[in-house]
């Protein structure tokens, strides 16, 4: 299933280091959601991001887990990050292909390291859905899982975390 066009105009984001969204933040709702799923994912330890700003809670994956190449983490295990609640976004290491197909459908922007991206927070559950999804992609790509595929060979979804 192909990652659909986000809604809407694209949020503005500094384009100093440390990359954060400035306008569309996140509701403290829907960033707790996040924080909580992220919490949830086996081997995984939120603790202080190693690459960003103080509050940035950073998903750590257990070594015994962290099985794929080093383009899969941000910094050591931490494969990706939840921005502190003024601004709600993401920063996620994917896989190729969807770190350009999260770009050009308007959900997010590059960031460093390269290969990652900025993912914009979600303003509604319905784009809380999405960032879920994306969660979850990163999650599996730091382990070195490969997706699953239908019938006919071809992706499933990623957008099988609600």
């Amino acid at each position: 299933m192909p990652l659909p066009e986000r809604p809407g105009r694209r949020p503005l984001v500094s384009t100093d280091h440390p990359v954060e969204q400035i306008t569309q933040c996140t509701p403290a709702h829907l960033r707790e959601q996040l924080a909580q799923m992220l919490g949830a994912l086996p081997g995984v330890q939120l603790r202080p991001s190693f690459v960003c700003v103080p509050g940035t809670l950073g998903a750590h994956l257990s070594p015994a887990l962290a099985h794929a190449p080093a383009g899969a983490f941000l910094s050591a295990t931490e494969f990706g990050h939840l921005h502190p609640p003024y601004d709600g976004s993401l920063h996620l290491a994917l896989p190729q292909a969807l770190a350009s197909e999260v770009i050009r459908n308007g959900w997010g922007v590059p960031a460093a390291p390269s290969g990652s991206v900025l993912v914009y927070g979600p303003r509604d559950e319905q784009e809380a859905a999405v960032a879920r999804g994306l969660l979850l992609a990163s999650y599996r790509y730091a382990c070195a899982w490969e997706p699953p595929v239908d019938d006919a060979g071809e992706p499933g979804p990623i957008m099988s975390a609600t």
